[in-house]
């Protein structure tokens, strides 16, 4: 996959702070939805990552957050 270097960047940031929130006794679920989402928006343009954008989904549905990464397509 190839994405613009300011896109590489936030991505990564992204997907960071998720697994900041994974390593807390706590998580913030609102937070983690709102990363995920992020990362699947960022990643939906690569045809090669719809799996992955469908297993962001499924988790964000599971946790009962609102999907918001397909908005504007």
């Amino acid at each position: 996959m190839t994405f613009p270097s300011c896109d590489r960047e936030d991505l990564i940031e992204a997907i960071d702070r998720v697994e900041e929130q994974l390593h807390t006794s706590h998580p913030n679920l609102a937070l983690m939805c709102r990363f995920l989402n992020s990362i699947a928006r960022s990643l939906r343009a690569q045809p090669e990552a719809r799996d992955c954008c469908l297993a962001i989904e499924d988790a964000i549905g599971k946790a009962g957050m609102p999907s918001t990464w397909q908005s504007g397509i």
